[in-house]
């Protein structure tokens, strides 16, 4: 796999740079640019940035804990989030999208205007971090949101699901060989059962803010096609070395 890092998100015809592996299409670029090119697919599953406001500081006994990062700008959710969830939904016919609570409302105004029904979900932290010095209480879940549209397609049927998905982290030794250097990385397990939840075998999916790749490792796994955007070269060589070693495994057990 050639690394593309190195490269400005434009090619030599001015539009967005393309790789394709297997079954996944990936590009480095604006995905504001790139979503009105790209064709309908089934689901939309995607961890956007936060705009998280909340800073955290230093303990004696934990050390530091930061949860700021540059992606996380002020205006990111009105300038990107929800434009390019407004441009995502028109392609779909379901959606998956982690966000924070101060997002919660316009997303769900931006879904319901285009014909779906959102509905909140949560991941539960198996491993909650500690209470800081002048903390109140540790967010021990995180916030998402899902949405569908009439017969989009579902693939659980278990009797007993809720909107609350127990997942883990990549501290502690959890399935740490999966860590790849991206700080806000989402757990493979948890994206796996999302993706074989919402998109059906065959189907595919596209993630606007695809980061580490973890949603196309995800599609890979289970034979569904996937189409990711990243505007960052650093994390999109990540997301295109880490689909690539799963394609290569794909076939290898095949």
């Amino acid at each position: 796999l050639e690394v593309r890092g190195s490269q400005q998100p434009l090619n030599r015809q001015g539009s967005p740079m393309k790789v394709e592996i297997g079954d996944a299409t990936l590009y480095l670029g604006d995905c504001l640019e790139i979503l009105p090119m790209l064709p309908k697919v089934d689901a939309v599953i995607t961890d956007p940035p936060y705009e998280i406001r909340n800073k955290f500081g230093e303990s004696d006994l934990y050390g530091t804990r930061r949860m700021e990062f540059h992606f996380d700008e002020t205006g990111v959710t009105d300038k990107v989030v929800i434009p390019a969830m407004r441009l995502s939904l028109t392609l779909a016919q379901s959606f998956h999208c982690f966000c924070d609570p101060e997002q919660y409302a316009g997303l769900a105004a931006t879904a319901r205007a285009l014909g779906f029904t959102p509905k909140p979900f949560a991941k539960i932290k198996a491993c909650p971090p500690p209470p800081m010095p002048g903390n109140w209480w540790p967010s021990g879940f995180e916030l998402a949101m899902y949405g569908y549209k009439s017969g989009a397609y579902f693939g659980d049927l278990s009797a007993k699901r809720v909107n609350l998905l127990t997942a883990d982290s990549y501290r502690h030794g959890i399935r740490v060989a999966e860590k790849a250097d991206h700080p806000t990385q989402k757990w493979l397990p948890m994206m796996t059962y999302l993706v074989s939840t919402i998109v059906p075998v065959g189907g595919a999916s596209i993630d606007p803010f695809m980061g580490s790749g973890t949603t196309g490792v995800a599609c890979m796994n289970l034979g569904r096609k996937f189409i990711g955007i990243e505007i960052e070269p650093k994390y999109f060589d990540i997301a295109c070395e880490r689909i690539d070693n799963a394609q290569r495994q794909e076939r290898l057990f095949a």
